[in-house]
């Protein structure tokens, strides 16, 4: 007699939990919440590679255009005092010629750390950086000597762009609003030529 009583109430707890995955499994809400969690996660990772792609594999030969496509970037961060170091890299000081700094960012340009200074000075702005690692090859004619170190120039989309090997890296300056004639004299400045902020622009040669 005392089994045929507990009989109903196995069959009663057998059928309030057998529902219950059922319903989670046709739940809309938690299959919508898995969809966009995982649209997120395949986006991140499609950021992931294309910026890869585009630092990743650049060959020295061109490094110098490459630094200047990540200065056409935003700063990331704020930039450090002048004879402080940024990644490890020196920062040049420019605020001593009235450039005072606004930010500075940090990227990886094929196998070089790259870290950028962003100057402004009446509205206008130019971007210095240090590239780590041996120097990489500057492109274009050499536009100046100062201190013995030959500044090359080209432009690219418009912008200015000034490299030179100093204290063993490669030193990359340029600007859209900035005349090239002004950051030659800042590079001049920059290599130990005595060039000073009020000084008449220099002269290419």
């Amino acid at each position: 007699m005392a089994s045929e009583g507990s009989t109903p109430a196995l069959e009663t707890t057998n059928t309030a939990t057998d529902p219950a995955p059922e319903a989670a499994s046709r739940d809309p809400r938690r299959v919508l919440i898995g969809r966009i969690l995982g649209a997120i996660v395949i986006l991140a990772a499609i950021a992931a590679a294309v910026t890869f792609r585009l630092t990743a594999g650049v060959s020295d030969s061109v490094v110098v255009a490459h630094v200047a496509s990540v200065q056409d970037l935003q700063p990331t961060q704020p930039s450090p005092a002048p004879g402080q170091v940024l990644a490890g890299l020196p920062v040049q000081d420019l605020p001593a010629y009235r450039w005072p700094a606004i930010g500075s960012r940090v990227d990886v340009v094929g196998t070089h750390t790259v870290a950028t200074t962003f100057y402004e000075r009446g509205g206008r702005v130019l971007a210095v950086s240090v590239v780590s690692g041996g120097p990489v090859r500057e492109p274009g004619p050499v536009v100046v000597t100062p201190a013995g170190d030959p500044v090359h120039e080209i432009s690219l989309a418009g912008r200015a762009i000034l490299s030179w090997r100093h204290a063993g890296h490669t030193i990359v300056m340029s600007s859209i609003a900035v005349p090239t004639l002004r950051l030659v004299e800042l590079a001049q400045a920059l290599n130990g030529a005595p060039v000073t902020a009020t000084s008449a622009p220099a002269r290419r040669g």
